[in-house]
């Protein structure tokens, strides 16, 4: 948090215009990278419904041509990067989040509600990730059966008479925080910098993300018929 304050300050002192353009480039360059490769994850994690066999060949093949000892590293200090140039605009004390709130209420306005839903989902987003990453990289190498038990997860609850996995309900709502974060941020982008209007990117956008939603949803539930199946 004192890293974020003092980066945010430092920002601030030297503002100018060609500076805050160079900054806003790098956080919608940066954004977009990060949308392009949540979808991309999304795909192949989307392989389950193929059929383990296909989902295997993809995971040995990442492995195989290091595809994935580059990209994990790589992506990881792309968010960083992207959490540092995005968040000199977020209110990082509580004054600032007080005034933020104020502020929001009072304009009332759709894209302004998605702006506070965007520094929302972005701080679930690096607690889940954080989680996410943790776990792959401890059951390393990336195998349909492990995904399966991991979605599966034997720690159970119940909830209205119902065995629930604590993990799969992980996995739901980072699924659901993940891509509203994408499409509204690469909206906001879009937007943004004018490329296209936005009630039809808006729907367009929306569309996608419904698609990579129930892709992921699907998914999901074969990872759990895949773990039923190995019990």
């Amino acid at each position: 948090m004192e890293f974020a304050n003092t980066l945010q300050t430092t920002l601030n002192k030297k503002a100018n215009p060609k500076t805050d353009m160079y900054i806003d480039i790098a956080e919608s360059v940066s954004g977009v990278l990060l949308v392009g490769f949540l979808w991309m994850h999304m795909l192949f994690v989307a392989t389950i419904v193929l059929g383990e066999g296909v989902f295997n060949t993809l995971s040995e093949g990442l492995d195989k041509y290091y595809l994935a000892q580059i990209g994990i590293p790589a992506t990881v200090l792309l968010i960083i990067f992207h959490i540092f140039v995005a968040g000199r605009r977020a209110p990082m004390r509580l004054r600032d989040l007080r005034i933020a709130w104020r502020l929001t209420k009072g304009l009332n306005h759709f894209d302004t509600w998605i702006w506070v839903g965007q520094v929302i989902t972005a701080l679930l987003i690096g607690i889940f990730a954080s989680m996410h990453l943790w776990t792959i990289m401890s059951t390393w190498p990336i195998t349909a059966l492990k995904s399966a038990h991991r979605v599966a997860d034997p720690g159970t609850a119940f909830w209205g008479g119902f065995k629930i996995a604590y993990y799969f309900w992980f996995y739901i709502i980072f699924l659901i925080v993940g891509e509203y974060h994408a499409g509204f941020g690469l909206y906001r982008v879009l937007v943004k910098w004018g490329w296209f209007e936005r009630h039809k990117m808006g729907y367009i956008l929306k569309a996608i993300t419904v698609i990579i939603v129930a892709l992921g949803f699907t998914a999901l539930f074969v990872f759990k018929k895949v773990a039923g199946g190995a019990l």
